[in-house]
């Protein structure tokens, strides 16, 4: 019995299909609706007259979700050059940040 392994490579991309522009547009989008709406809410909360503490984790949750979004733009340079600029402590500072405030943000 002669039995073969054949395997095959396939690319998979590793940014959406889309082309680089219409990507940055969605992800400038992203990013600016991200900051600017987290941002009412933490100056309508801290605008009350009482700090409860649902109002709180509220913030938590807007100024974690404003980090998240400055992740945007590090990962949106990587879209257009097709190599990583920031180095490997950039590499390592967006990723850990990344996770962190993703997880944080749940």
């Amino acid at each position: 019995m002669n039995i073969s392994n054949q395997s095959s490579t396939v690319n998979v991309p590793l940014v959406l299909s889309l082309p680089p522009i219409p990507q940055l547009i969605i992800l400038g989008i992203i990013f600016t609706t991200s900051v600017l709406l987290n941002a009412l809410s933490i100056i309508c909360i801290l605008g009350a007259k009482a700090i409860t503490p649902i109002n709180l984790l509220i913030i938590n949750l807007a100024i974690s979700d404003i980090v998240y979004a400055f992740t945007i733009p590090v990962f949106a340079v990587h879209i257009v050059i097709p190599w990583w600029p920031f180095g490997r402590l950039g590499c390592q500072l967006s990723i850990a940040i990344d996770i962190i405030a993703m997880i944080v943000s749940i």
